[in-house]
């Protein structure tokens, strides 16, 4: 099957964030000569996929008043990048007087109503010029704020090309913070998503419970497309032995910050008061993150923090460990900010053969999906207590363990298989190039015939 020419905007293939892995394991098979990505920031690029990489620069971003004033702003160099150096295996964040600022900062500009005004990418001679030699057919973007909405509308408009979204969270409804603007700026981001959403030729969502949401929202269909996986790649190292381990390690992988906070203090606290009881269980968290919470949590004697692995040793890792968490905290504000997303570790937690344990509302898509199709033990209320039982029923239970395990690897079989999910998607592409070129509403096309 011939494939078209995707130019990717705002994200780039990588190995160590949920929306670079989602969109490499998407990708995966892809002519590498058919893609092109447009990125901000790129930094170790996954090169398996895609070698063709424009870096933004400032001959792409133009920054309003007063943003544009600072005499001590660098130039950010950008361009075709050419030369990639290896990636990095970072050590856990650490929190800094600088980082605390920064947030700071943040906050405050957000208050002000000036955090989603201070700039706009533009496209730039050099920039066209390169899109133009690579000749794209299908614009794809992850978007994630106002400064790529208004960008991929602009190029839509001057490339006359059918347009991709996926959206991989909830953002659009929580991307303005509490303050004096943040209506407008929720009205604002809202009127110029659905203007995008009218023009694009393929809409994606992360999870069935967002599809759901969007129809009933914005009026139009998303198909969704999760994180596939690699049978053979994650089967070779799964958990096969389910005898308990001293220490038992309850593991969790990934992202702190926004909705996953004090979750995690309250697997803590869960774990310290089995640890009290006699029980030999370590809490190992790893990541790069450097959330202030990563303090309280170093204060825990069973706690160890983690650096990150390469993609590669992942399967390892996962299947090593004796329990995986996927946790959300349960405030109004986490809630929906996590409401409609399945993180992208829930599909590679299931092919790893260790039991999940999810704590999270039952308001949120990931504990709606497990309790639907029991891949995980779930805990839906907040509490220490309801936490410590369910920990202590998984580490006292070989049985529980491997029945966990075996549900949920067979559902990761039978709906993340990689070759499955990636015939599906990139026939949306062919589809919608197919519809483009003989003038019907992609959009409608497209999109009904992947959801019959």
């Amino acid at each position: 099957m011939s494939y078209p020419k995707i130019l990717i905007v705002g994200h780039y293939f990588d190995l160590h964030s949920g929306g670079g892995i989602t969109m490499t394991n998407l990708f995966k098979g892809w002519d590498r000569d058919k893609i092109a990505v447009i990125a901000e920031n790129i930094s170790h690029p996954d090169l398996t996929v895609c070698n063709k990489y424009y870096k933004l620069g400032s001959g792409e971003t133009r920054h309003n008043f007063p943003f544009n004033l600072n005499p001590r702003k660098k130039p950010m160099h950008g361009g075709p990048v050419h030369t990639v150096a290896a990636p990095a295996v970072s050590a856990p964040g650490k929190v800094t007087k600088n980082s605390v600022l920064k947030d700071s900062y943040i906050n405050l500009l957000h208050f002000a109503g000036l955090f989603h005004f201070k700039r706009r990418y533009t496209i730039s001679n050099e920039l066209l010029k390169w899109i133009y030699d690579f000749s794209p057919d299908i614009i794809y973007s992850q978007l994630s704020n106002i400064e790529l909405i208004s960008f991929v509308s602009d190029l839509q408009e001057k490339l006359k090309l059918p347009v991709a979204i996926h959206m991989m969270d909830d953002w659009p409804v929580t991307i303005s913070r509490p303050g004096p603007f943040q209506a407008y700026w929720h009205k604002r981001i809202d009127k110029e998503f659905r203007k995008l959403l009218s023009k694009a030729s393929v809409l994606m969502s992360i999870s069935e419970s967002m599809s759901v949401e969007y129809l009933n929202r914005y009026g139009y269909r998303f198909v969704p497309f999760h994180n596939p996986i690699d049978l053979n790649f994650w089967g070779a190292f799964s958990k096969k032995n389910y005898a308990i381990n001293t220490p038992f390690v309850v593991l969790y992988a990934g992202r702190i910050g926004t909705g996953i906070q004090d979750c995690l203090v309250d697997i803590a606290e869960a774990i310290k008061g089995l640890v009290t009881d006699g029980a030999k269980i370590e809490f190992h968290i790893q990541t790069v993150s450097n959330d202030p919470v990563l303090q309280r949590l170093e204060a825990y004697d069973f706690t160890r923090l983690k650096a990150p692995v390469p993609y590669h040793e992942l399967p390892g890792v996962f299947a090593k460990a004796d329990l995986l968490v996927l946790p959300n905290d349960f405030d109004k504000k986490s809630i929906s900010f996590l409401k409609y997303s399945i993180p992208t570790k829930a599909s590679e937690y299931m092919a790893s053969g260790t039991p999940i344990l999810v704590y999270s509302s039952t308001e949120t898509a990931v504990t709606e999906h497990a309790l639907q199709n029991k891949w995980a033990y779930v805990v839906s209320q907040r509490s220490v207590e309801k936490l410590r039982i369910a920990i202590y029923e998984i580490y006292s239970d070989e049985n529980l363990r491997h029945n966990l395990a075996s549900v949920a690897q067979k559902f990761s079989a039978e709906h993340y298989d990689g070759d499955m999910v990636r015939t599906k998607f990139k026939n949306s592409f062919v589809l919608s190039n197919s519809a483009s070129k003989k003038g019907e509403n992609a959009n409608t096309t497209v999109n009904s015939d992947l959801n019959q």
